[in-house]
């Protein structure tokens, strides 16, 4: 079947969920990448404003009314955090698909139509198997060219998950049954960060699987920054992560354990280094040290901690 030139009758109606904050440009960006699908369903948009201000929620209201097509605003009044936002988006899902998009960021035209042609040859969304469609995507840092991302399926898709090299956990990248979402149950509101991976980690174990359309393409830009985000917050998310999971981790052995919490540490210095608390920085490349002194050595004689290098683009 062929999504793009199918009737619209024939097709079923998505969710499109996009959480918002204090960003109202960028999520008319996001807006016109829907607007710009070549499926030939019906997208219903719902946006929840996660406690913008008086301002903002105004320009925001005021974009909504411009459009052409309708979107469900939800408003929570004040802010609750990005995975209560969630939450509250997923509650308000109706129809058989769902689909998420943060505001900043794109889909493109072919994404819907592709990830529902995979969706229908897998039984749809009242298919006996728990599955999500997921797609490769571009990587795009300010300032830099865009860099695709691929999504590696077969293999376990656990370790694939945990590593977070060739599979990850990005929810903007996902279409699926809108049940399968509902069955892993709500956004773990202690982390602020993270809850991604989190909810895909949790949709595995209950039995479900991630695949592929048939084009290996990117379907979705994600427009990346590090500026802002808060490198303590990220860590300690992190460690909400491997104490929540700590069976899936050991499952691979110490010596995967080990290199995953290096990486955490590398992940937060990254951050710390691109917003300039180089003392936190220092204290997360020791810690990396402490679990893997080889291979931080290497790196360190090949340059790859020089004047915060280790903000490559290398990691989530």
């Amino acid at each position: 079947m062929n999504a793009v030139s199918t009737g619209a009758d024939a097709l079923p109606a998505i969710d499109v969920l996009v959480p918002h904050f204090e960003a109202v440009d960028a999520l008319a960006l996001t807006l016109r990448s829907i607007d710009a699908q070549a499926y030939g369903g019906a997208l219903r948009v719902i946006v929840a404003d996660d406690g913008s201000s008086p301002d903002t929620v105004a320009a925001l209201r005021a974009l909504l009314d411009s459009r052409e097509r309708p979107v469900v605003l939800v408003e929570n009044g004040s802010n609750r955090g990005r995975p209560y936002t969630r939450n509250v988006l997923l509650d308000a899902t109706e129809s058989p698909f769902t689909a998420w998009l943060d505001a900043g960021d794109e889909w493109y035209p072919r994404k819907t139509a592709l990830q529902v042609d995979k969706a229908l040859s897998l039984g749809g969304a009242e298919s006996a198997e728990p599955f999500w469609i997921t797609c490769n995507f571009d990587w795009k840092w300010s300032g830099d060219e865009s860099s695709q991302r691929r999504q590696a399926v077969d293999q376990d898709q656990v370790m694939g998950l945990l590593r977070g090299k060739d599979l990850r956990a990005y929810l903007w990248t996902i279409l699926g049954p809108t049940r399968t979402f509902r069955d892993v149950g709500w956004f773990d509101e202690t982390l602020p960060r993270l809850q991604d991976l989190d909810f895909f980690l949790r949709f595995l174990m209950k039995g479900g699987r991630l695949h592929m359309p048939e084009s290996a393409e990117s379907l979705c830009v994600y427009h990346k920054s590090d500026i802002g985000r808060d490198a303590a917050q990220v860590r300690a998310c992190h460690t909400r992560i491997f104490d929540k999971h700590r069976v899936l981790y050991t499952r691979y052995g110490p010596k995967f354990t080990r290199v995953q919490l290096y990486n955490m540490e590398i992940h937060a210095a990254r951050f710390a280094a691109s917003n300039g608390d180089l003392g936190r920085r220092r204290g997360y490349l020791w810690r990396a040290f402490r679990h893997r002194p080889k291979q931080f050595v290497r790196r360190w004689l090949d340059g790859g901690f020089r004047s915060g290098k280790e903000t490559s683009r290398h990691g989530g």
